[in-house]
């Protein structure tokens, strides 16, 4: 163990180099979020490499052809970086359980060439406690201490795909170190390319604002999304009830109905929680109750694309409201959101399986996502539209020709209310 001068002396060290652009930087994962960290660090100064067992994202950053920017599968280049950054995927597995392997191995990783007077970052979203209790003991493994050795904090990721008012720069940043020193290390990291940066008193209180963050949407949605079903039993255009409720200038945040909630951290993030809740005893009542509306809003879509088709007249010869032939849907937009490729827990992707295993065939048109999983991005035609029975819109993408589908003339479900005019005939908001 070294002594408190060493301590200090690596800690001041540190600081100057932040403060001077002279530290190198490293990111693990150099994906969705750690490509565009990397790109920040190394625009504002920080000699930068990124790390990635995908050769493809390796690649992906070498042909950005940036000053002080590069990137390597050879994780023994981590003991070159001053600062460690983690932005590995935390996904759930099929029973909505939490997969920390990524964040584990990564650890592990990194590990393996902790030198002393490095600061380790973990900006992949999880569950309070992660930073502490999973990711600490296996950094230790190294037989370096955190707090004297080496240097820990938690800041989470706040990356919106396609928001083009927000940016990694001019969104606030939070950051908690396991110590005060980790603290003011990460906050002044930060400080060099983000506006604002916010330092709080430990990781679990920047583990759980992400947390609550990505909850407060999830619920907020699922919310929305099982009032517009009580509004559809009414009759009741739920768009122009969100705009009127909107009109109040306090204590209302609009959130509107979808095919189902989408994008790597807000459909996720809630059954960290979850899992984490159940460890310790609690039950989390609304938010899992939450869950099971959101889990279920792909099915209903698909039934009530069920119910258009076969209510505008496919029948088999007995006539008995099912078709003779495999009902065809075409889904407009397959990523998650607008104006992005990424499809990771698309509600559209979950509308396409659960059609399927209801016996409709599927077709899909996304101008961002031209191949999927061997498929194709169909072409927007009037030929090929009049071949499908019914049409999902299930992504708003703005670049998408609406006229083309509402002059077809077969049945629409826009979950997205790209029709906001009523009365277009077989246009049914969902």
């Amino acid at each position: 163990m070294i002594n408190t001068s060493t301590k200090v002396n690596s800690f001041d060290i540190l600081l100057g180099k932040i403060k001077t652009k002279r530290t190198c930087v490293g990111i693990v994962g150099v994906g969705y979020v750690g490509q565009p960290l990397a790109e920040a660090t190394s625009e504002v100064g920080f000699r930068t490499i990124g790390f990635d067992i995908d050769q493809a994202k390796v690649e992906a950053v070498n042909s950005l052809n940036k000053n002080l920017l590069s990137a390597t599968n050879n994780f023994e280049k981590l003991s070159e970086s001053d600062i460690i950054c983690i932005c590995v995927p935390t996904p759930i597995d099929d029973s909505n359980k939490p997969d920390l392997s990524f964040v584990e191995n990564a650890a592990r990783n990194i590990s393996k060439h902790l030198s002393r007077g490095q600061l380790v970052i973990l900006e992949s979203s999880v569950a309070p406690g992660t930073t502490r209790e999973i990711l600490l003991p296996i950094l230790e493994e190294s037989g370096l201490k955190a707090g004297d050795d080496f240097f820990l904090a938690y800041s989470p990721e706040r990356i919106d795909p396609g928001n083009q008012e927000y940016n990694l720069m001019n969104t606030p940043r939070v950051v908690g170190g396991l110590d005060e020193k980790s603290t003011e290390l990460v906050k002044s990291f930060y400080q060099s390319f983000v506006h604002n940066v916010l330092g709080v008193s430990s990781p679990e209180i920047a583990e759980m604002s992400k947390m609550l963050e990505n909850t407060f949407r999830f619920v907020n949605i699922s919310l929305i999304n099982e009032m517009a079903e009580y509004a559809n039993a009414r009759s009741i255009n739920i768009w122009e009830v969100i705009n009127a409720a909107a009109t109040k200038p306090y204590a209302f945040m609009p959130h509107y109905p979808s095919a189902g909630i989408g994008g790597h951290c807000i459909p996720v993030d809630p059954y960290y929680l979850i899992d984490d809740a159940s460890k310790i005893g609690v039950t989390l009542r609304i938010l899992s109750q939450a869950a099971i509306v959101n889990e279920s809003r792909p099915r209903k879509v698909v039934e009530k694309a069920f119910e258009l088709v076969n209510g505008n007249g496919r029948t088999d010869n007995n006539g008995n409201g099912k078709s003779a032939q495999p009902i065809k849907f075409l889904i407009l937009g397959i990523s998650y959101k607008a104006g992005s490729k990424d499809t990771r827990e698309s509600a559209a992707l979950k509308i396409w399986r659960v059609a399927e295993s209801m016996g409709a065939q599927v077709s899909y048109y996304d101008p961002y996502v031209p191949k999927l999983n061997g498929w194709n991005s169909t072409k927007l035609t009037e030929k090929i539209i009049a071949e499908h029975d019914a049409i999902i819109i299930a992504t708003d993408h703005k670049n998408i020709p609406y006229d083309i589908i509402l002059s077809s003339g077969k049945p629409i479900l826009d979950t997205k209310n790209i029709f906001r005019s009523n009365g277009l005939g077989r246009v049914y908001k969902y």
